[in-house]
């Protein structure tokens, strides 16, 4: 049986506490099999969202949207085109649910046109597109989230609050280290 050590993607201080005890920490295989040594077994690649409460702050800061208008731009660039009625099988709040008001931010762009409303088919513009390209683009660390104040609203020092300067210390940490082998594959 291979086994495929994972510590080396821990944390520093994780690593520390655990030199010296017998606790292997090792990925998931398929043929794995029971034994009496202590395995930690974690799950490579399914930590593709974990700084999504950081990446999600700056996206909204930035292009000051609601956490909901980002959900609804992100599902809007899985279908690619759709109407204004596969718009509203959207699950979505109240804000976030008049189409008009989300037409006139400038995110959709008609592509066909119609005389009925129900047949008009509409994409996500370059706007709207742009706004989830970076989203996963800050998320998978191919793009470093900015530390900059000209760049970055949450690290103007007048415009902070607790939470943003919390945000921020994350972000520079997060800026430092470096992007894992298996979310590279992400943007190869």
């Amino acid at each position: 049986m291979i086994f495929m050590d994972a510590k080396k993607y821990l944390r520093p201080s994780i690593k520390k506490d655990l030199k010296g005890k017998k606790i292997n920490v090792l990925y998931v295989n398929t043929n794995d099999k029971y034994s009496k040594e202590r395995f930690v077994y974690v799950s490579r690649g399914y930590d593709f969202l974990e700084n999504i409460s950081v990446v999600r702050a700056y996206i909204q800061k930035k292009h000051d949207i609601s956490w909901f208008t980002l959900e609804i731009l992100i599902k809007l660039m899985g279908m690619k085109i759709f109407s204004r009625i596969m718009f509203s099988e959207i699950p979505k709040n109240f804000s976030a649910s008049r189409w008009n008001s989300f037409k006139e931010k400038g995110y959709v762009n008609t592509i066909m046109d119609h005389e009925l409303t129900e047949k008009r088919l509409y994409s996500l513009n370059t706007k709207g597109r742009n706004i989830v390209i970076e989203f996963y683009e800050y998320l998978s660390g191919e793009k470093k989230i900015p530390e900059d104040k000209h760049k970055n609203p949450m690290a103007h020092p007048d415009k902070q609050i607790p939470f943003d300067r919390k945000k921020m210390d994350l972000i520079k940490k997060l800026n430092k280290l470096e992007v894992p082998e298996h979310k590279r594959y992400l943007f190869l």
